[in-house]
């Protein structure tokens, strides 16, 4: 510990360093006047200072409001050692700066208990000061990454501008950075796309998957693939990504380029409401699927729900952070609560809902991130240039062997042949679904022989697709053989899929297509999707034209 005595006495600073050194302080300096210390101070840097009052030229308490100043943000103890006794001279002394004082002649036992007291607040004050520098230093560098993120976030998680003309919107995060996502992206089709999503947590941790999920989505979108194949997609790139403890909930929806027809896909997230123009509640597309980023490709599932809406009807899209609200007397908004907003008022629009919310909260700050979006349905205009489809004939047959059934889904390979060699883009969800419902069909009715009404229950779901890997893992010596015929002057796709199986009973099928039934509505939906379809010889041939 380093010790400056400033004292215009020579014996008086003899006696004060001798006594110093008695106590063991050996790094000690010394100073005749006012002047003289504060330059020793300055170069020197001591840990404490004994301070005369009364000094010709520059006196004590001048001194020590100087050597206070130039200390900075550590604490410097100034121990006045003084002849004077009365009162006012010995509240200047700390008014002035000092700390303590202790009066002539000075009693070495006390003047040492103060210096040793004073050491220790020093070193205090100097551990205290160093830990701020360090904490100073990281949340600068803090505040820089954070600023370097939100830009590469803001870049990442751009997208097309075009939506504003269609949906309503706002993304509200609880903190700086968002665990709740919102994208959207033309489709090539015409209509376009739109995901909300929302990771476990907020904050920078649940907002790092966002850059993935972004730059996927975006380029799935523009390749026109199905929801299907997004919700596959994006799972298996969470999937090793994601620590266990995290999923992401997400909402895939598709608009058709007529803004009437829906495709929904919903994982984990709240349902998604249907509202006529009454203000009535008159769907609920519920989650039924599991969030992304947990289930392996085995058991992950992508069927989503198709449906047709009136223009004037609404869509509104949510995350739990809105439904979750909660006041200080533990009561909280709820699905009810948030669907009667909606009742209330039928054309409320984004910025009334979070009028409603700050009125609900009453000054109270939200606790998580706030995602909502409202589509109202109507004719859209063309949002994208379709890419030219290509004016080359061309015909793929693919003959698919068990060894290929039971590690790859054909499928998804054809789809891209078809559209990325020729420019047909705009179809790839539309023909991914046509294809998907023949080959699983041929598969699981020609060449597997499974029965769907085991569908019926819960339990006969999973029966059905356990009885389908057994049999699928023990089948020998069978074939699918999907032939695909482009003519460019037709604008028309030629299906053919024939399977080597028993087939089935054509009549017992049609009659499982029931709109309300859980199972069985594939071909329906294929009918609906192409000019035409005809099954023969059994189910083992099915024809289908396709109009572009």
């Amino acid at each position: 510990m380093r010790i400056l005595v400033v004292d215009d006495d020579s014996l008086n600073r003899f006696l004060l360093m001798h006594m110093l050194e008695q106590q063991g302080y050996t790094d000690t300096l010394e100073a005749e006047d006012g002047e003289t210390a504060i330059k020793v101070a300055e170069q020197f840097q001591p840990d404490l200072i004994l301070l005369d009052v009364i000094m010709p030229g520059m006196d004590g308490y001048e001194v020590a409001k100087i050597l206070k100043c130039n200390a900075g943000d550590i604490y410097l103890p100034i121990i006045f050692i003084t002849g004077l006794d009365n009162e006012s001279a010995l509240v200047k002394c700390l008014e002035v700066g000092g700390d303590d004082f202790v009066a002539k002649p000075f009693d070495k036992v006390v003047l040492s208990a103060k210096i040793r007291a004073h050491a220790r607040t020093r070193q205090l004050s100097r551990k205290a000061y160093e830990q701020n520098k360090q904490l100073t230093f990281y949340q600068n560098a803090i505040e820089r990454e954070h600023q370097i993120v939100e830009h590469i976030f803001s870049n990442a998680l751009a997208t097309d501008d075009f939506y504003t003309e269609y949906i309503d919107h706002c993304l509200e995060p609880a903190t700086d950075f968002n665990g709740d996502l919102f994208l959207a992206c033309a489709s090539p089709a015409g209509g376009f796309y739109f995901l909300i999503g929302d990771f476990t947590g907020h904050g920078l941790a649940s907002a790092i998957g966002a850059i993935p999920v972004s730059q996927a989505f975006q380029a799935m979108s523009k390749k026109g693939l199905s929801l299907m194949e997004m919700a596959e997609t994006i799972n298996q790139i969470l999937l090793p990504l994601l620590p266990d403890e995290m999923f992401f909930a997400a909402l895939i929806v598709e608009v058709s380029s007529t803004g009437k027809h829906i495709d929904v896909w919903n994982g984990g997230m709240p349902a998604l409401l249907l509202q006529d123009t009454n203000g009535e509640i008159i769907n609920r597309y519920e989650s039924r699927h599991m969030a992304l980023g947990i289930l392996d490709k085995s058991e992950f599932e992508s069927e989503v729900e198709r449906s047709e809406i009136e223009y004037g009807q609404r869509l509104i899209g949510f995350s739990d952070g809105i439904v979750e609200l909660q006041k200080t007397s533990g009561e909280m908004l709820g699905d009810s609560g948030f669907e009667n907003w909606l009742i209330e008022k039928p054309d409320i629009d984004i910025k009334g809902l979070l009028t409603k919310a700050e009125g609900y909260l009453a000054g109270e700050e939200r606790q998580d991130d706030v995602t909502m979006v409202i589509y109202t349905s109507q004719k859209l205009a063309p949002v994208t240039k379709v890419t030219e489809e290509s004016k080359l004939p061309l015909k793929i047959i693919s003959n698919i062997i068990p060894e290929y059934m039971r590690v790859s889904d054909p499928i998804i390979e054809l789809v891209n042949i078809m559209t990325n060699e020729l420019g047909l883009f705009a179809i790839h969800s539309e023909l991914f679904t046509i294809l998907s419902e023949l080959y699983n069909n041929a598969l699981e009715h020609g060449l597997l022989n499974l029965d769907s009404s085991l569908k019926e229950s819960d339990d006969g779901f999973l029966e059905y697709y356990s009885l389908r890997e057994e049999k699928l893992r023990t089948l020998e010596n069978a074939f699918i053989e999907i032939t695909i015929e482009y003519f460019p002057e037709q604008k028309k796709l030629g299906i053919q899929l024939v399977d080597s199986g028993k087939g089935f009973d054509l009549v017992r099928a049609a009659a499982h297509t029931s709109i309300e039934n859980s199972y069985g509505r594939g071909i329906s939906l294929v009918k609906e999707l192409c000019e035409s379809v005809n099954y023969s010889n059994h189910g083992n041939i099915v024809n289908v034209i396709y109009k572009l």
